[in-house]
């Protein structure tokens, strides 16, 4: 009897094969680490609040083995900020902060499914492509970054359709490769410690928490 239940219950399963899935990320800023400045002693601190912003994405299958196996590719588009400050210990010197990056991605996505609940779990790896633009006390970096992002993830499918299958979601992202922050020589030099900085400050983690359909 299990032999012919399993089969007829992963039917809507296999029909599932575009996804598109809209999240809400909460990242958190890369800090500063108690940078020493050359020459002085002092220190500089700093760090960006957690930010939000929205991620919308689309994928579609590739491999189905069984009810429980699954490996789809997609494409996204986001949008993070957050901000901040720059603070030195002696607090003579606090500037505001703002971090945005924007841009698109690609990836690929596994997903490990437990039979007869609507529950999956997810691990994939993102390609992201971003505008990066960093400000403090009206100075700003920006440019363009590339880097790869692991994600891990779970979801609950919502039993309330056969064709149309929505879900909850909520995720854990970090970027496999990224840059750190570096020693400057001067808190005064501003534009100086966007050179040296580049672009170390940029967001190291994310959580995430979306909506989705699959059909």
């Amino acid at each position: 009897m299990r032999l012919i239940l399993l089969p007829l219950l992963a039917l809507p399963l296999a029909a599932q094969t575009w996804d598109l899935r809209f999240e809400v990320p909460f990242p958190q800023g890369q800090s500063l680490l108690q940078t020493t400045l050359e020459g002085t002693g002092q220190l500089i601190s700093g760090d960006l609040d957690t930010g939000n912003g929205g991620i919308l994405s689309v994928t579609r299958r590739l491999i189905r083995v069984g009810p429980i196996l699954r490996l789809e590719w997609g494409a996204e588009v986001n949008q993070w900020n957050a901000n901040g400050y720059i603070n030195s210990d002696d607090s003579s010197h606090t500037l505001k902060t703002k971090l945005k990056q924007t841009g698109a991605g690609l990836g690929i996505n596994a997903q490990l499914w437990v039979p007869f609940v609507g529950v999956c779990a997810e691990m994939g790896v993102i390609q992201r492509f971003q505008r990066y633009n960093y400000s403090a006390d009206g100075v700003e970096s920006d440019g363009t970054i590339g880097r790869t992002w692991l994600r891990v993830g779970i979801r609950w499918r919502l039993p309330l359709f056969v064709a149309v299958h929505p879900y909850i979601t909520a995720s854990y992202q970090q970027p496999i490769n990224k840059e750190n922050p570096v020693r400057i020589e001067s808190i005064q030099d501003l534009a100086g410690y966007f050179t040296a900085q580049g672009k170390g400050q940029e967001f190291q983690r994310l959580w995430a928490f979306g909506v989705g359909v699959t059909f």
